[in-house]
């Protein structure tokens, strides 16, 4: 009996493409993740790509994206603090990285002038991060650890925009002490 075709053999095609994609971005960066490397690399034509992307700066940063997704998960069970300090550490961590910093630095470079970049840094990148983040920060409101009154974009801007700060203009390490830090001194200011 054979096996059905197109669902299974589409899925590894757009697989290869989200591989190609990262291994592209870590090597060289945005300008190494051209549509035509990508589909050379991954064994596509380009218009397999834009089945599903419509955009470059899409497929790139949801290849990035979906290879850090793992360090947005949330640990059942865990505090509030300890849930914070994992979070904000993850990113902490993917930006201590090297090639991760370099490309996290061009990738908000671009996004200043690159409607498509700025697009999908927001939707793969930016949104889900913090979506997570808030879904916590809303649980601990309704479980009354944190104030009901609770602006959760300016909490979530406490927390991770000095990572972002410290990436771009590197006049402080990222060190791994930072989100508990980070995350104490917040929280001590959300106390009910």
């Amino acid at each position: 009996m054979s096996s059905p075709r197109g669902r299974p053999r589409s899925e590894r095609a757009r697989l290869a493409v989200l591989d190609a994609a990262a291994d592209l971005l870590i090597e060289g960066g945005m300008a190494a993740a051209t549509m035509e490397a990508i589909a050379a690399r991954a064994g596509v034509s380009k218009a397999t790509i834009y089945k599903w992307w419509p955009s470059r700066g899409h497929v790139a940063l949801d290849s990035f994206f979906t290879r850090t997704k793992p360090t947005m998960a949330v640990e059942a069970g865990a505090t509030l603090e300890d849930t914070l300090i994992a979070q904000v550490g993850a990113l902490a961590g993917l930006l201590r990285d090297p090639a991760t910093a370099s490309l996290m630095r061009e990738t908000v470079a671009v996004a200043q002038t690159d409607p498509d970049i700025r697009s999908a840094l927001d939707t793969r990148w930016l949104r889900p991060r913090r979506a997570a983040v808030e879904g916590v920060l809303r649980d601990a409101a309704e479980r009354g650890e944190i104030r009901a009154d609770v602006d959760f974009a300016a909490a979530m801007d406490q927390l991770f925009g000095p990572l972002y700060y410290r990436l771009l203009f590197r006049h402080e390490p990222l060190d791994e002490r930072l989100a508990e830090t980070l995350v104490r001194q917040m929280l001590a200011g959300l106390s009910p």
